[in-house]
């Protein structure tokens, strides 16, 4: 976890309960899992949901004698008898307040739960998410905070090894993730962020968001990772604030037209002379955010890379833009 996470956590007092779905997760995971919400919070309800007479539970009969968890008992009745059970006990909890909880984990890569996860939010609860790389989108947007099973540290009982974590989790590469969340944000008059703030509203554009999808420790890692786009200065305390801003590219800035080639959820690339550029909606012009982009739709922008056709990966060969207009 990244210290960044864990100094927004600890400030945060989030009384967790967490609610996993066994039949969903494997119980090897479950160790690191509770380790990453205690240190998100405190853990105040923790219940496992499954079929315990079924022998694929076996895995978890084990960890009952050496964690604090509750395993509730769901025959299989029908197809989604454990997710009603799950989904029944997360309301009676909010509903009756008979427990301190201010907050809810769940352990589940279900894209079934993402009304539940909703309904929490408008109840004013915080919302995290555990699941597997490949949990459908509208699970994870639900969520306060996703985090994926992969980037979890953990050894498996039966072979000791560490499992392989991917390079990157999607096509956003992880330098637009970050201008993404800067262009989300308020900066000083000289263009400096808070390092905290912008981590806050990189979770409100990108809740799935993690360094450890890209080997990186923690945000500040990624920051100097990248010493040609972004600086960073911090203050003398113990520990240290640290504050960032993108580097500017030159003084006047390149105006382009093109057409929008695709846009997926939060991200698209547009078709202009030179090559494609992508784009996240915060680099759309704040009037125009809400707007539904469709293939084919004429748009004005400002280069800030210029596509390479010789780049190696996809980041690379693709150029960057910002203040995106739809041209009527």
């Amino acid at each position: 976890m990244s210290n960044l996470h864990r100094e927004e956590d600890v400030m945060s007092g989030h009384r967790f309960a967490v609610l996993v779905d066994g039949e969903n997760m494997s119980p090897r995971y479950l160790p690191a899992v509770m380790a990453e919400i205690n240190r998100a919070g405190e853990i105040i309800v923790c219940r496992v949901y499954g079929d315990w007479t079924d022998p694929h539970m076996g895995g978890w009969k084990e960890l009952l004698r050496t964690h604090p968890i509750r395993p509730v008992q769901q025959f299989r009745y029908g197809q989604n008898a454990t997710d009603g059970a799950l989904i029944m006990d997360a309301i009676e909890l909010v509903s009756t307040n008979r427990t301190p909880v201010n907050a809810f984990c769940i352990v589940s890569s279900d894209s079934d739960y993402y009304s539940l996860a909703l309904r929490l939010r408008e109840h004013g609860m915080y919302v995290m998410g555990i699941g597997r790389q490949g949990t459908k989108s509208i699970l994870v947007r639900s969520c306060n905070r996703f985090i994926y099973l992969e980037n979890l540290s953990l050894t498996t009982p039966s072979t000791g090894s560490v499992p392989t974590r991917p390079d990157s989790p999607g096509e956003v590469p992880v330098e637009e993730i970050v201008m993404a969340g800067y262009e989300a944000s308020d900066s000083d008059s000289d263009g400096w962020l808070l390092l905290a703030n912008l981590g806050q509203a990189i979770r409100r554009e990108y809740p799935d968001f993690d360094p450890r999808s890209y080997n990186y420790t923690n945000l500040l890692d990624i920051l100097r990772s990248y010493p040609e786009l972004f600086e960073v200065r911090s203050n003398e305390k113990t520990p240290p604030v640290y504050w960032m801003r993108p580097i500017a590219v030159s003084a006047e800035p390149r105006r382009k037209t093109g057409v929008i080639k695709r846009f997926v959820s939060n991200y698209g690339f547009i078709r202009a002379e030179g090559g494609d550029y992508f784009f996240t909606r915060a680099n759309l012009r704040a009037d125009q955010r809400r707007i539904q982009l469709k293939p084919g739709m004429a748009v004005k922008f400002v280069e800030i890379k210029a596509p390479d056709p010789n780049g190696e990966t996809s980041a690379d060969r693709n150029g960057r833009a910002r203040e995106v207009e739809v041209i009527s």
